[in-house]
Order: C-alpha cells, then structure tokens, then sequence
C-alpha cells in the first residue's frame, strides 16, 4: 500500500456522511441479497440482471440522485418507466419506482402489491375499504379484473387439458390462451400509467378470449359424451349380435346333433 494511504474500514465508512448529514447506510449489499435481482443472478444464472455498477456506474460510482432513479430503473425496464412518467404519480413521487418497489431490496413484483391493504404498496398512501379514496377504487378495480382473468385462464387451462387428455384437437385454443395470457401482461404494465379504464379495456379484450376458448371447450365436452353415447350404442349392437350369434351357433349345433342321432 502506498505511504500514507490508509484501508478504508467499516467503521470509517460508517462516519461518512450523506448530503443531508445523515450517516452513509451499510446495508446495500445485504439488501440486494434479498432482492429479486440477486436472486435471478445467483438461482437462475441471469448474467443480465443488474448488480452494484448497473445502477452505480464503475470507477465513478455515486448514488444515483432523485432525479435519477427513474431513469436507472428504465434503462432496463424502458415501457414500465414510460407508463409511469404518463401517471398521475410521476410528479407527486420523488422518487420514482423506488416509492412502490425499492431500491436494493426490490421484491418480486405481484399482484399483491397492487392494494391498499396490509402488504399492498397502496398502503403507504391510500386507506383500504375507504370508499372516498379515489385511489383505492382505481387499485381495487384493477386489482379484481387482473384477478378474474387470471381466474378465468386457469379455468380454461384447465377444461382445455381435460378434454385434450381425452383425444379432443384442442391446439387452437391453447394458441388463444396464450393470447389471454399476454393481455394479462399487458394489463400489469399498464398498471403502472394508473388509467383503470385501459386497463379494464386490456382486460376486456383477454376475457373474450377467455369466453371464446370456454365455448369451444364446452363444445369439445358435448364432443366427447356423444362419442361416448355413440360407443355405448356400438358396444351395445355388438354385443346383441355376439348374443345372437351365439344362440344361432347352439342352434345350428342342436340340429345337427338331434340329425346325426337319428342315422
């Protein structure tokens, strides 16, 4: 080590100090080892998700200002950033995404989050169950149309792979649930400009699809108890013929015999 220059130790970090005078935090690093961001980089081998010098640069590395985070956040997630610079949000928060969704410790997103309720991110400024609060009437409309067509998919998903399981051609629909599910991202995204109705328009949209694989699956049901009714009906007639069949043969045998006994 070059004279004079003295290792930095944690102690000395923890006198440094920020702009406002407050004591320089330590826990950046543990924080980002709770986040959904380390976890794509260590458990599922994300080269792509960003670490320290995404967001802190390199050499010069600084703590992004206020004005800044946004734009951090969006080189990465450019549309979410998009929406939300539209919002009624973008100029009451300061600091951007980091206001819903932190900054080192980013959790997972989830529907979840989208309530005012306990957990919800909402909480921080909006009342559960009040119905004067426009803003958790806009979280709860949206909160339950992305619901039901979570629902709804699940629910065809699930009809679709009964029926398929039966021997019914069923990709068509499987092609139109994965639509349903892309206008279910499209509405989470959406989410993020806090327009309830383009969201519900999104929405909308992936419950006719919905609507439409649900009437082809009740049509591919139908399908399936007339094949069955068809082969109780054929089994039947088999049957009756292998019957009679096998009264003729006795008869035909009966005769024979009662001829060969008077010879």
């Amino acid at each position: 080590m070059p004279p004079g220059l003295k290792p930095r130790t944690p102690a000395s970090w923890k006198a440094r100090l920020t702009s406002g005078g407050a004591a320089l935090s330590t826990d950046q690093f543990s924080d980002y080892q709770k986040s959904v961001h380390y976890a794509a980089l260590t458990k599922g081998n994300d080269l792509s998700a960003p670490t320290c010098n995404d967001c802190h640069g390199n050499h010069g590395a600084a703590p992004p200002g206020v004005g800044a985070v946004t734009n951090v956040c969006g080189t990465c997630h450019a549309v979410f950033a998009q929406k939300f610079a539209a919002s009624v949000h973008q100029p009451i928060f300061d600091k951007g995404c980091v206001e819903c969704h932190g900054n080192h410790a980013v959790a997972e997103p989830s529907d979840q989050m989208l309530s005012a309720g306990a957990g919800g991110a909402c909480a921080a400024c909006h009342t559960a169950g009040d119905a004067t609060d426009k803003g958790t009437a806009a979280a709860v409309a949206m909160r339950t149309g992305i619901e039901r067509l979570k629902a709804g998919i699940d629910d065809s998903g699930s009809l679709i792979r009964r029926i398929k399981n039966a021997g019914i051609e069923v990709s068509d629909e499987q092609l139109a649930l994965r639509e349903a599910g892309t206008k279910l991202t499209l509405a989470r995204t959406e989410m993020h400009g806090f327009d309830v109705a383009r969201v519900e328009a999104i929405l909308a949209d992936g419950m006719k699809v919905v609507a439409s694989v649900d009437s082809a699956g009740q049509k591919g049901v139908s399908e399936l108890r007339f094949r069955r009714r068809g082969l109780a009906v054929s089994l039947g007639a088999i049957l009756i013929f292998v019957v009679a069949l096998g009264l003729k043969i006795r008869q035909i045998d009966r005769r024979d015999h009662e001829r060969r006994a008077t010879l």
